[in-house]
This record gives structure tokens, sequence and C-alpha cells, in this order.
């Protein structure tokens, strides 16, 4: 599921507190039993089950669908630095060397919330600095500090800062790391949506350019349907040859008024091509094999099935129009042999085409798909890039590659009917 950049930016907090609150109460326990530094626990006990109350109201938070607001993540931080500020009072104020993490809230506030939301929160941090400054509750010096006086005081202190800088720069270091990804994430989604817009603006283009092009062979195929009529009733009888020459080219007219009617419709309301239903896997794919049986009856085609049962796949016109295009161009270039092998995995349909043709060219497996491109003298490229189209509409993945012996693999990728 997709999460915004702010609700991504809580979770991350959500975690940060975990990791807070855990190195509270470590901290806690060996100062008091490890340093012999008497705290006031009760308070500081109350804090910590404040902030951890606070983080389950989070977590609650985070499962809601709700949009997570730059506000919201400014108060989190504001939190945040109340919160450090009153364990602080209760450990020595701006005597402990930990103060320094006022720091880290204001970062991350910095680097990914407005500046007026930075100002606010530095204001805050320095009025909570100052204040410690002359109102917090002194650290009782455990009785091996006494021994060594204010040498091991200042130790202690010096040991203090070094944790603390230790402490600031591994958390500001992880989360500007992890802002980082996000970022580097959302730059990948922003780069696939930008080329996904390109093709859609290609496809708008192709629509309106086959709508046009449809009008125009309507007449001139109405034309020579006419005249094949005509030819055929003036040579009945006395040319068979030149009879069922007359025949085949009037299935392939029929076939071309066929294809204008469904480029037709296609662009119109009132198309029929994404009409879905569901069928069976294997009473399709006889559909469709049966097709272009009928358009190349010379042709070798073979079609396997392993272990499809009852499965059913979703399916409308343009994935019939894809699959037969794609078939067609295997046929062209190995009309002795084209594979289909139909297979299932998890919850997908693997369809697997093979030739025994040329393979194709680096150019053409580099470009088929993401733009029109044909290798071929008359060729638009243009089957092969709707069928791309058709695929990813419908969730599903296409790939082709040559097969290493000889001839071109295409592997169709589509999810069973739920």
């Amino acid at each position: 599921m997709f999460k915004s950049t702010n609700s991504i930016h809580l979770q991350r907090l959500f975690r940060l507190r975990n990791l807070a609150i855990l190195g509270q109460f470590i901290a806690v326990i060996l100062t008091q039993y490890t340093l012999d530094i008497k705290l006031p626990l009760n308070e500081i006990a109350f804090v910590i089950s404040l902030i951890t109350f606070f983080n389950i109201f989070v977590w609650l938070r985070l499962r809601q669908t709700k949009v997570v607001t730059e506000n919201e993540i400014f108060i989190h931080l504001a939190i945040d630095v109340l919160a450090l500020a009153l364990l602080l009072y209760f450990t020595g104020g701006a005597t402990n060397p930990f103060v320094m993490l006022f720091l880290f809230p204001l970062t991350i506030t910095v680097t990914i919330l407005p500046v007026r939301y930075a100002w606010f929160l530095a204001a805050l941090a320095v009025f909570c600095y100052s204040l410690l400054m002359f109102n917090y509750m002194p650290l009782p010096m455990g009785h091996n500090m006494h021994e060594h006086g204010a040498s091991s005081e200042y130790n202690l202190h010096l040991m203090g800062m070094w944790m603390a800088f230790i402490l600031n720069a591994g958390l500001i270091t992880y989360y500007v790391y992890g802002m980082g990804n996000t970022l580097r994430r959302q730059q990948k989604q922003l780069g696939i949506a930008r080329e996904n817009s390109i093709r859609d603006e290609q496809l708008v283009i192709l629509g309106t350019l086959a709508a046009s092009t449809a009008h125009e062979l309507g007449t001139p195929l109405g034309t020579i349907s006419l005249l094949i009529d005509e030819l055929s009733q003036e040579l009945k009888g006395q040319n068979e040859s030149v009879s069922s020459d007359l025949v085949n080219l009037k299935k392939q007219v029929s076939r071309c008024k066929h294809s204008l009617r469904d480029l037709s419709a296609s662009v119109g309301a009132s198309s029929d091509l994404f009409d879905t239903s569901e069928q069976t896997i294997s009473a399709y794919f006889d559909q469709v094999i049966a097709e272009i049986r009928d358009i190349h009856p010379t042709a070798t085609l073979h079609l396997t099935y392993n272990d499809v049962g009852t499965n059913k796949i979703t399916t409308d016109r343009t994935l019939t129009l894809s699959l037969i295009n794609i078939i067609e161009n295997s046929i062209e270039v190995s009309p002795e042999f084209v594979d289909t092998n139909i297979s299932l995995n998890n919850n997908t349909v693997i369809i697997l085409i093979s030739d025994k043709g040329p393979g194709l060219t680096k150019e053409a497996l580099e470009k088929i798909g993401q733009q029109p491109y044909s290798d071929k003298e008359l060729g638009l490229g243009l089957g092969l890039y709707l069928a791309h189209a058709a695929m990813r509409r419908r969730e599903g993945k296409i790939s082709q590659a040559n097969i290493d012996e000889k001839g071109c693999l295409t592997t169709i990728i589509l999810p069973l009917a739920i």
C-alpha cells in the first residue's frame, strides 16, 4: 500500500522513540546502580511512562488511514523536546552532557519540515535549555565521586559528553540516511510515473490516428470487396484457380474490415473491446489458437497446458488481439514451428511463446514495448507496443528474449481471476 512522505516520517519517529525509551531505561539503570548516583526514580519513571503511552498512541495513529500533516509531525517533535527537557530537569539540567540531544529533533525538523517549523522548534529548544541552566535538580554524586573529588566528576562529565556525541551522531546519520532512501524511492516512482505519462500520451495520439485511419480505409476496402464479388461472378466456372484466390482474397478483406471495426470501436464510447469476462484458461487459449489457425491455416502451431485445471483468467478482446499479434509475429519468422505453453505459478498464469526464427536484434530488445519499433520493411511496430500497454493495463508483465539455440521466447505473466 502506498504511504505518504509524512506517514513514513511519522513511522520513523515512532521507531526512534522506541529506541529512546529503551536507551533511557538502560541509562537510568547504569547511573543508579553502576555509577552509584541516586536519581529521583519515581519522577523519571513517570516521565518515561508518559513517553511510552504517547508512543502507544502513535502506534494506533499509524494504523489509521487519515492523512499525516506537517502540523502533526511538528507537534510530535515538540513533545519530544518537552519530554527531554523534563528528563533533564530531574537529572542535572544543563549540566547533564546529554543536553546536546536537543539538537536531534531540531535537525529532523530542518530536514523534513518548512523553515517556519524549524524556527518554532529552535525557539522551544533554546527556551527549554535556558530554563535548565537555572532550574533543575542537581545530581547527587556517588560515594566514589566524593572520594576522588572534582577530577573524577570532570572525567564523568567528559565521558557523558563523549557518549552524547556518539548517540547524537548515530541518530542523525540513521535518520538522514533513511530520509535519503525515501527521497530516492520517490524520485524513482516519479520517473516511472513520468514514463507512463509519456506512454499514455503516445497511446492517445495513436488512438486518434486509429480513428482517422479506420474511417479513411473503410471506403477503399468496401470498393475492393465489391470488385472481388464482381470478378467472382464473371469468372464463375471458368478458372478454378483464380476463383480460389479470389475467395482467399475475400477472406483477407473481411478480416481487414473486422479489424477496422475493432479499431473504430476502441475509440468510441460504445466499444465492446474492453468488456471483460472470466473464462477457463484452456477454453480461452483454445479459442485464440483456433482464430489464428483460421488466419494462417498452413502454420504449425503447438499448444500445451501444464496442470492449469479449471482456473480462470479475466479476458477481453484487447487481450485476444495482443496475443494474436505476438503469435503472428512468430509465425511470420517461423511458420514451421510456433509453440505456446501455458502453466501456473502461485496466482498467475505464465504464457511462453517460442519460435525458431532468427531472434531479435539488441536494438529491438531495448526498444520493444517502450516505443513503437519494427525492423520489418513495412512494419510500424504498433502491435507489440500496444500489446505491452494492454498487459500493463491488466497488471501483467511481458518480456522477450532470444533463445540460445535459435529463435525468440516471449514470456507473458497475467493474474488469475479472483
